[in-house]
C-alpha cells in the first residue's frame, strides 16, 4: 500500500486564514543548517552543511544557487525564508503540512511545484514529497527523504569540466531534479512487476498457495502510483504551456523529456493493473476449475454408490419370508450374500471403466 513515510500530518484549523502556519509565528533562523552549492560555468562551491544566514549571502546573477533542506524545517525558520526570499505564505504551509499532490504554482518572483515520489521501504511502497521553489538564479529544494536520490544532480555539478548543468540558468538545474524524482518511479514499477511475475509463477505451480489478499496488496500500491502520476501529468503539462511558465526555451525540450518519462510510468501502471487483473481472472478460474474437479470427482463416486445403494436398499427391507414364498426368495439362497457383494463390484468396476472410457475421470 501507497503511504506516506516520515511526515506528521498537520492541518490547519477550520476557518484559519490561509499561510497562518506560517505567517503567525516569529522569524528565527537560528539552527537551521541546509546543504548549498553555488556554481557556473567557471565556479563551483559547495557547503554541505551551513546556516540560513550564511546560505542567503551573496545570492546574485552572477551564479546559481541550490539551497537544499534535507529536513523540512519548522514554521519559524520557513517564515525567515519568507521574509528574506518572499516565498509565498501558501507555498510555504504546503511545505510545512506535507502530504501534498503534485501540482505547481506560479507566484511572484519565484515558482512552487511538489513532486510525490514513491519510495521502496522496508514496510513496503511509501510517498515523500519533493518540494521545489525555483527563483531567477536559485532553486530551493526540501527533500527529507533518502539523499540518494537527489545525489547524481550533486555528482554531476561536482565535476572538474563544467558540464551542460553548470553552463545553464537555475531552471536547467530545476529540470534536474524533477528528471531524477521522475525516474525513480521505474525502479518501483520494476519491483511491483517482479512480484506479479512471482504470484504468476505461484499460481501456475500451485494454484491453492495463492490468497487473493497477495493480489489485492498488489492493485492497492498501482491504485496508489495512479494518485502520483495524474497530478504529475499536470503539472508537468502546465510547467511546459503556461504563459507564466518560468522555463527559457532551451530547458523545455527537457521538460518535454520528462513529460514523456511521466507519461510512460502512467502507461507502465495502466499495463500493470491489466497485468493484475488478468491475474485475479486466472486466480478465479483456477479456483473454479479445482472446485470444478472436485465437484466432478464426488458426482462419479456419488452416482456409482446410486446402483449399489438400491440393491443394498432393497436387500435392507425386512420381509417375512416364513408368510410368503414370494417374499425375497434368494435370502435363502447358500450362496446369496457373496454373490450381491460380487454383483455390487462387478457394477462398480463396470461404471469405473465407463466413465473412463467417457474421460469423466
Amino acid at each position: 500500500m501507497v503511504t506516506p513515510r516520515n511526515v506528521e500530518t498537520r492541518h490547519a484549523r477550520p476557518g484559519m486564514a490561509p499561510g497562518h502556519a506560517i505567517e503567525s509565528v516569529a522569524a528565527d533562523s537560528s539552527g537551521v543548517m541546509i546543504h548549498r552549492q553555488r556554481y557556473n560555468d567557471t565556479v563551483f562551491r559547495e557547503e554541505p552543511a551551513i546556516g540560513l544566514d550564511a546560505a542567503l549571502t551573496g545570492i546574485g546573477p552572477d551564479t546559481v544557487d541550490w539551497l537544499h533542506f534535507d529536513a523540512v524545517p519548522d514554521a519559524t525558520a520557513l517564515r525567515w525564508l519568507q521574509e528574506e526570499l518572499g516565498l509565498d505564505s501558501l507555498a510555504l504551509e504546503d511545505v510545512h503540512n506535507g502530504q501534498q499532490r503534485s501540482k505547481l504554482e506560479f507566484y511572484e518572483g519565484h515558482s512552487f511545484m511538489v513532486i510525490s515520489v514513491p519510495v521502496v521501504s522496508d514496510t513496503g511502497l511509501e510517498v515523500e514529497q519533493l518540494s521545489l521553489f525555483l527563483g531567477p538564479h536559485w532553486v530551493i529544494s526540501f527533500w527529507s527523504g533518502d539523499p540518494a536520490l537527489l545525489e547524481p544532480v550533486r555528482q554531476r555539478l561536482r565535476k572538474p569540466v563544467a558540464g551542460r548543468i553548470r553552463k545553464r540558468g537555475a531552471d536547467y538545474l530545476f529540470y534536474c531534479l524533477l528528471d531524477v524524482a521522475v525516474d525513480s518511479c521505474f525502479p518501483v514499477l520494476e519491483m511491483i512487476r517482479g512480484q506479479i511475475e512471482a504470484l504468476e509463477e505461484r499460481l501456475l505451480e500451485a494454484p491453492d498457495s495463492l490468497q487473493v489478499g497477495d493480489i489485492h496488496e498488489v492493485r492497492r500500491k498501482l491504485a496508489g502510483l495512479r494518485r502520483l502520476v495524474l497530478p504529475g501529468l499536470t503539472a508537468l503539462q502546465q510547467l511546459l504551456h503556461d504563459e507564466e511558465s518560468p522555463l527559457q526555451p532551451s530547458t523545455r525540450r527537457y521538460v518535454r523529456d520528462v513529460l514523456d518519462h511521466q507519461a510512460r510510468v502512467g502507461d507502465q501502471v495502466d499495463n500493470l493493473t491489466e497485468l493484475t487483473a488478468s491475474l485475479h481472472e486466472m486466480h478465479l478460474s483456477a479456483i473454479s476449475q479445482r472446485m470444478n474437479d472436485v465437484m466432478r470427482l464426488l458426482t462419479v463416486i456419488a452416482t456409482i454408490f446410486i446402483p449399489l445403494t438400491f440393491i443394498t436398499g432393497l436387500y435392507g427391507m425386512n420381509f417375512d419370508r416364513t408368510i410368503s414364498r414370494w417374499n425375497m426368495p434368494e435370502l435363502g439362497l447358500r450362496f446369496g450374500y457373496p454373490l450381491v457383494l460380487l454383483l455390487c463390484l462387478a457394477l462398480a468396476i463396470v461404471m469405473i471403466w465407463w466413465f473412463r472410457r467417457r474421460d469423466w475421470l
